[in-house]
């Protein structure tokens, strides 16, 4: 069986747990507060290692001074699920003349991967999600993969990274390189 397939299946199967299911830890997270610090109203974090921005919440959540929030707490996944062009258009749409959001690559979003975590694999005091579920799933990431086809990254789930089309839908996390005013 294909590589790819196996990873998008398994991708597929955690994807479908039920949405009660809560995260599962196994062993000390690689990340903690000491390397992160909030941008203004916390929305955004400030990542000190890699030196990125992060939306602190996905899509389709909202920031609401401690949490993301689900808009729709009812969804089995976050939404919405986004083709790659509508996921850089909304970079686009959400940036600034100091703000340059984009759809980042493979490398820094696996940056915020926690390997002893999953459902979701993400360090959930850094990121806080109500429900914490509503952070799993498949992101897009600009890194191609093969001929013009972009890579989509799960930090969610499971670590899985699968290729798919540039008309598939997936979610997306947004990042950006800080500006001289926006570092803490």
């Amino acid at each position: 069986m294909p590589r790819t397939f196996l990873l998008a299946a398994a991708c597929a199967a955690f994807a479908c747990m039920p949405a009660g299911a809560s995260q599962q830890c196994e062993g000390p997270l690689k990340r903690d507060a000491r390397d992160f610090s909030a941008v203004g109203d916390g929305s955004q974090i400030y990542d000190k290692r890699s030196h990125l921005i992060w939306m602190r919440c996905v899509e389709d959540q909202t920031w609401n001074g401690s949490m993301c929030v689900a808009n729709d707490p009812e969804a089995v996944n976050p939404g919405p699920r986004l083709t790659f062009q509508q996921a850089k258009a909304l970079a686009v749409s959400k940036s600034t003349s100091e703000e340059h959001w984009r759809v980042p690559s493979r490398k820094e979003l696996l940056t915020l991967r926690e390997p002893n975590c999953y459902n979701p694999s993400l360090n959930l005091t850094l990121f806080p999600t109500k429900p914490a579920w509503s952070s799993d799933g498949a992101f897009w990431t600009s890194t191609p993969e093969g001929k013009g086809v972009s890579l989509v990254s799960a930090i969610g789930s499971s670590d899985a990274w699968a290729t798919t089309d540039e008309g598939s839908t997936n979610h997306v996390r947004l990042v950006r390189t800080p500006s001289s005013s926006s570092k803490k």
